[in-house]
């Protein structure tokens, strides 16, 4: 079962813009997951902690922060 899409890609850009931090689980859905590699890839966000599993976290996930523009 796909996870529902949380945030479209204009309210990640919108989030990055401002300079916020996304915090994505490995469930998220696949379209999310590639929109926010989209806009790593534009550089409006960069990678701050790449997918890794965390035991206190309890999935794998990954750090993406926004670029103030």
């Amino acid at each position: 079962m796909t996870a529902p899409i949380q945030l479209t890609k204009d309210d990640m850009r919108e989030g990055f813009s401002r300079g916020r931090t996304l915090t994505q689980e490995e469930w998220a859905n696949p379209q999310e997951i590639k929109w926010l590699d989209e806009l790593v890839a534009e550089g409006c966000a960069v990678v701050s902690k790449e997918w890794g599993y965390h035991d206190n976290f309890q999935c794998s996930f990954r750090k993406v922060t926004g670029v103030k523009k």
